[in-house]
């Protein structure tokens, strides 16, 4: 439907998976009676249940690394192999230790490139570094140190033992990650966030092992939208792929063609496990992206795919609006709960 705008709105966790307590705060936060009408018209059908990461990759032919498109946004080429890190913070639980990630972990830019150059000092002779940019972390390797590790999606929130491989192929990322944890353990860093009451950064996770692409990937979009490092990465690897941050209003969307917005509030929110921010994302995606959707097939006769990575797909087009039998149904019902 070249002319009438067709968006790929890829909002990872914006309908779950969430624990049942978090769902049942759902009419507290709402009403939600935009995101409410347009699923109420939506198709809905089996769709992929992985994390944003998984989402925006799965839109590229081939399938990039995440490492690899976070290189790329950061202008990074060559045969190193490059991975996405995160600030952590581990939490002792009685002989064990839980992993925490998410906002609350943020540091002021300032700090962040003060643990990277203290990092790339005692590591230098291991060949790998740590980058800091656009709130985003990389680390650079000469080499694999191992398989991949689990995305952080998959270990935000999980005990540490049980995320890690316990085999010697994985033993020099154990090795990795422990000496990480003792060089952040009274890093100056994490004495001046204690003393704001913030939590400490003492630990860090990689994932998604990559290189830079030489080879530009097919993506099916002219734009990609996005406040998202990998939607920058994206953009930038593919051919003919324009990248811009903010969505438009709906009529400019009506006439650019094929687009793809990548929304990862919801989803940022629970890898923190802050129940408040994820409602709090649910409120903005209702005052302000789910009214530009609605225009853009109600008003403009736009078609949207809306993928939250719970297992289904939202289809929404013009022709949904006469489907006057589907009355809408409460936000928790389209929820998937675990």
């Amino acid at each position: 439907m070249a002319g009438r705008g067709e968006l790929i709105c890829l909002a990872p966790a914006l309908l779950g998976p969430v624990p049942a307590t978090l769902a049942d705060a759902l009419p507290a936060a709402g009403p939600f009676p935009v995101l409410e009408a347009l699923l109420g018209k939506s198709v809905r059908r089996a769709g992929s249940r992985s994390d944003g990461e998984g989402l925006l990759c799965a839109l590229a032919e081939p399938a990039p690394p995440v490492g690899g498109l976070l290189a790329s946004g950061f202008g990074i080429e060559g045969e190193r192999v490059c991975y996405r890190a995160a600030p952590t913070h581990l939490r002792p639980d009685r002989d064990r230790l839980l992993l925490f990630a998410g906002d609350a972990l943020d540091s002021p830019a300032a700090e962040a490139e003060h643990i990277c150059r203290d990092f790339n000092e005692l590591f230098a002779e291991d060949g790998i570094s740590l980058q800091f940019r656009d709130g985003e972390w990389l680390l650079i390797a000469e080499s694999a140190p191992g398989p991949d590790l689990p995305p952080l999606s998959a270990v935000a929130g999980r005990y540490l033992d049980t995320v890690i491989p316990n085999d010697a192929a994985a033993r020099p990322w154990r090795k990795l990650l422990n000496e990480v944890q003792m060089f952040l353990h009274d890093h100056p860093v994490n004495t001046a966030r204690q003393s704001r009451g913030e939590l400490p950064v003492n630990g860090l996770w990689f994932w998604g092992g990559g290189s830079g692409n030489d080879e530009r990937l097919n993506v099916p979009a002219h734009v990609i939208h996005g406040d998202d490092a990998l939607a920058r990465g994206l953009a930038r690897s593919s051919s003919d792929v324009e990248y811009i941050r903010d969505l438009p209003p709906a009529g400019s969307l009506a006439e650019a063609g094929s687009a793809v917005f990548v929304w990862p509030d919801a989803e940022r929110a629970l890898l923190g496990g802050d129940a408040e921010a994820w409602l709090g994302a649910l409120q903005r995606f209702e005052g302000g992206v789910a009214r530009i959707l609605r225009d853009l097939v109600f008003e403009y006769g736009g078609r949207v795919e809306l993928r939250s990575a719970n297992g289904w797909t939202h289809l929404i087009t013009p022709g949904d609006r006469w489907r006057l039998w589907r009355r809408p149904r409460a936000l928790r019902e389209w929820l998937v709960v675990e």
